[in-house]
């Protein structure tokens, strides 16, 4: 099998694919053609050349596929795309149908090498990066340029080819036309390969160990199906590598001491470069284990060969080695989404010393704890702070004079806050509400940068602020619909799910904006042309949601109820209502990576923009209101 794979990944330019340039010789055409004449035999009709064809789109698995049935190909992390070649004219569509040509100008210079032939190819858009893999962060930084030479698109399906519809025909068949019309490499332009074995997991083993993001599993007799499908399946790795502990930054005030994240190391030969920041993960214990096993450890100076500012640090000789997970690697060399798992001494194959969890120590008193969180990540009062004086003037645009619910960070424990209050900073302010149950309580909110972090001091990491203002509390101002994705839900989906429910929703009339969550989903935000109470919005928000979800049954779904959720999308409404709310806009999440609910354009969302897009030290740019 090693063998194998090594033939799939064998050119030195690009270690997956083959990459050669696109042939124009007589050959290759007549290679086509004879491909058609074979195609007639599989099940391909004579058709008048497509629109845009809807996708198939592969249904996220924990373990592939096993079986002689199974063909497997390596997951690529770009943009999907279809590329269009029709008399001449070269379209290439993203996943949603948007003609992004201009955007992939380089991509349809190269498919004019192919206009000899009228055909639909479904591929990938990316990028490699300085490791030889596909790298979606460069990707990301070669279409902000205004052209770029560095995009490829990876053709790993063909669809129709010179007048023949070939989506009824096998897969198998289907890619032996498409090598043939790439005629087995290209430049700009790829085949993508597969490889054949009974064991899918042995393949995935190879995959994640060579640092792909995954593979895809297809089955070989299948036709061409839009939507999401069982015969096309995808498997993520999970990468997880023990990197030297280079610097540690510990927690201002913190008694006992504690650590508040780590800079890692990685070995290139006898050298030891920088490969990025872990802060998130730990628990309280593990902080202070990792801060007291590192103290004989600290030196003067930076053990790294190339010297990095970091004036926070505290270095230390690289012995001990850090457990990381982590969602791939910059061209940089950099970690993305690093989270501490544990400590490995040295760099031997030893067995794993993990620093205990257990449970979160809760010395909050109960009657202030509306719901435990205990899997949240906090980030430090100092972090918060300095996150709120950066983005206050654009982040009170959105939570300014609005009731708010907090999360807590208090004492190891994370929670949703309920009951009695701290002690309230005076650039904190008060309104007292009449309670939905009855009686009277308070719901605090500000109105300027002091506010924001009084709110730090009392512990307040989230700020969940209502659909209406602190001066007209019984009215709601907006609509909000919350994209929730069932396990096996992917992205993409809800990526798609959002832009139609945009254009459902301008037909009722609404000037809608998307936020990310700094979570899984995503929210519509559809502000009121009029204010109405609370009820009738929620009421509203609920006809609008089972009716689109009616569009989709088999996709969507307007229940909460955790049993109906695997595999589908949630519409959930329910965050309309007096009192009810939802993570507010520029609000930092409790969660590894510490994300930020960020206001998004849709521009941005049609380009395909992750739920990760931003961070506490990464926000969102200032813009216009939305």
């Amino acid at each position: 099998m090693a063998r194998r794979w090594r033939h799939v990944l064998r050119r030195p330019a690009n270690p997956l694919l083959s990459r050669e340039g696109i042939s124009k010789s007589a050959e290759g055409r007549n290679a086509a053609a004879s491909s058609v004449a074979r195609l007639a035999n599989h099940g391909a009709t004579k058709s008048a050349f497509p629109s845009f064809i809807e996708p198939c789109h592969p249904t996220l698995k924990k373990r592939p596929p096993d079986g002689g049935e199974w063909l497997h190909e390596i997951k690529l992390d770009g943009y999907r795309a279809q590329l269009h070649i029709e008399r001449g004219k070269i379209t290439i569509y993203t996943r949603t149908g948007l003609d992004w040509t201009k955007e992939f100008e380089s991509i349809a210079a190269a498919a004019k090498d192919l206009v000899g032939h009228q055909a639909v190819m479904d591929g990938e858009v990316t990028v490699f990066g300085k490791t030889g893999l596909p790298d979606f962060q460069a990707l990301r930084r070669e279409l902000a340029k205004r052209s770029s030479q560095h995009l490829t698109f990876q053709a790993f399906d063909l669809l129709y080819l010179d007048g023949y519809d070939l989506r009824r025909v096998p897969l198998i068949e289907r890619k032996r036309a498409l090598r043939e019309l790439l005629e087995e490499g290209a430049g700009t332009i790829a085949y993508v390969d597969y490889l054949e074995l009974d064991e899918g997991e042995s393949i995935y083993r190879h995959a994640c160990e060579m640092g792909l993001e995954g593979i895809v599993s297809k089955r070989k007799d299948a036709p061409y199906r839009s939507g999401r499908q069982e015969i096309w399946t995808k498997t993520k790795c999970k990468k997880r590598k023990a990197f030297p502990i280079v610097a540690f930054v510990e927690k201002l005030g913190a008694h006992p001491r504690r650590i508040a994240s780590l800079y890692l190391g990685r070995r290139d030969g006898d050298r030891i470069v920088y490969a990025g920041k872990a802060q998130t993960g730990y628990t309280l214990a593990a902080a202070r284990e990792v801060r007291e096993r590192l103290d004989p450890l600290i030196i003067g100076k930076s053990p790294l060969s190339h010297p990095i500012n970091k004036p926070k640090a505290t270095w230390v000789e690289p012995q001990v080695y850090a457990e990381i997970d982590y969602g791939g690697v910059t061209d940089d060399g950099l970690l993305r989404e690093p989270v501490f798992k544990g400590l490995r001494e040295g760099s031997r194959d030893a067995a794993k010393q993990r620093p205990a969890a257990g449970p979160a120590s809760v010395r909050v008193p109960q009657e202030n704890i509306l719901q435990l969180l205990p899997d949240a990540v906090a980030p430090s009062k100092e972090e918060l702070a300095d996150y709120w004086t950066r983005v206050a003037d654009r982040a009170l645009h959105f939570l300014g004079g609005r009731p708010l619910k907090l999360v807590r960070h208090i004492r190891g424990t994370t929670f949703y806050h309920k009951g009695p209050l701290p002690p309230i900073p005076p650039e904190v302010h008060q309104l007292r509400i009449e309670k939905r149950e009855g009686g009277e309580g308070v719901r605090l909110w500000v109105d300027d940068l002091a506010g924001l972090l009084g709110l730090v001091e009392m512990g307040a990491v989230e700020l969940h602020p209502w659909a209406a203002t602190v001066d007209d509390i019984e009215h709601a101002d907006a609509l909000i619909f919350d994209l929730d994705p069932g396990e096996g839900v992917s992205w993409a989906f809800v990526v798609e799910t959002a832009l139609r429910l945009r254009g459902f929703l301008d037909t009722e009339g609404f000037k809608t904006w998307p936020k990310l969550t700094g979570g899984k989903g995503v929210h519509i935000m559809a502000p009121l042309p009029a204010k109405m109470s609370h009820n009738a919005a929620r009421a509203y928000a609920k006809r609008l949601a089972q009716q689109f979800a009616s569009t989709d049954p088999d996709h969507y779904i307007t229940s909460a109820q955790l049993s109906q959720r695997p595999g589908k999308l949630f519409l959930d409404y329910l965050r309309n209502g007096r009192g009810t709310t939802a993570i507010g806009t520029y609000s930092p999440r409790a969660r590894p990576g510490y994300p930020v609910a960020a206001p998004v354009t849709w521009r941005e969302i049609e380009r395909g923009i992750g739920p990760d897009a931003y961070t506490i030290e990464r926000p969102p740019k200032r813009r216009k209101v939305l």
